[in-house]
């Protein structure tokens, strides 16, 4: 069933949620696309060996399920860079810019709603980036 009946129209979406260099990053970038396709093939394995193990054995058999299955994650996954490194080989205004859209997409999901403040969020995405850097 529609949320919205034939006589609504549907809103638009706010600018916000449209964030053109983290999109880009995540689907251009043959490095991030390389590394986002192999870490779920990986995280497959160590969850399907956990489901399996919990499934037969109960809680113990989940704990060796995925144990088991994330060495054989290990064993069978391609070589691929984490998110980090891709991150770093962009150019400084590029890495600036996906940086602040990535905590624009954490302020407004409730990243910092568990922190005192703002700017202790900011002052932590701060460190991040010159970490990084």
């Amino acid at each position: 069933m529609d949320d919205y009946p034939a006589a609504d129209s549907i809103p638009e979406p706010s600018a916000s949620i449209f964030h053109g260099e983290l999109v880009d990053f995540l689907t251009n970038n043959q490095a991030m696309r390389k590394t986002a396709r192999s870490a779920l093939k990986q995280s497959l394995w160590a969850g399907g060996g956990a489901l399996g193990g919990a499934f037969l054995m109960g809680p113990v058999g989940g704990l060796m399920g995925g144990i088991i299955g994330s060495v054989v994650g290990f064993l069978k996954s391609d070589e691929y860079d984490g998110a980090l490194l891709a991150v770093m080989t962009l150019d400084g205004t590029q890495r600036e810019a996906l940086i602040g859209e990535v905590a624009q997409v954490l302020t407004v999901a409730g990243a910092t709603a568990s922190m005192q403040s703002t700017e202790a969020f900011h002052k932590l995405l701060k460190y991040a980036y010159h970490t990084i850097i």
